[in-house]
């Protein structure tokens, strides 16, 4: 029991003096505190959805929680993943004096630098399609405008090209 449960029959009938505790003084009491039962079901029911509003976040789990909750909630199929993006290979300056070895074309395969290092320009490294994948089982129907209307609430702000695939 917290702080916001209230049991308003058993408050009337303790805050009530002994003398004036017959069923009809209760009951009447009862009625004149219906309005404010109502008030405090409609402020316990929007206390729930705002406790589940500030536990999610925009990480990608809660947000793949978030649209199972509402679409899959049995089978918990769908997920999101990023799209494609290269991290740029920073070359160094002389001065900064962080040596980078690309390697050279002639070297054996046995020079400790197998793995190829690729250089990639600015415009390669930028997203130039979409930031995440949302992937959806087929078996689940979706609303796209309220699916559309929940990753607007939840993602981050600079992530705002997504799409949507069925797998």
């Amino acid at each position: 029991m917290s702080y916001y449960d209230i049991d308003f029959p058993a408050l009337i009938k303790m805050l009530l003096p002994v003398r004036l505790r017959k069923p009809v003084m209760q009951h009447w009491l009862q009625a004149l505190t219906k309005p404010v039962r109502e008030l405090y079901a409609q402020f316990y029911q929007n206390r729930a959805s705002d406790i589940y509003t500030l536990s999610h976040n925009s990480q990608v789990v809660y947000l793949q929680a978030v649209l199972n909750d509402v679409f899959d909630s049995t089978g918990r199929g769908i997920y999101i993943t990023d799209d494609f993006a290269a991290d740029p290979l920073y070359v160094y300056l002389p001065a900064e004096a962080h040596p980078l070895w690309l390697g050279l074309d002639g070297e054996p395969s046995s020079v400790a630098y197998q793995v190829p290092a690729w250089l990639y320009t600015r415009t390669e490294t930028a997203y130039v399609s979409y930031h995440f994948i949302i992937h959806v089982p087929t078996a689940v129907t979706i609303d796209m405008v309220r699916l559309n209307a929940l990753v607007d609430k939840y993602r981050l702000p600079s992530r705002n090209m997504y799409t949507v695939v069925y797998y």
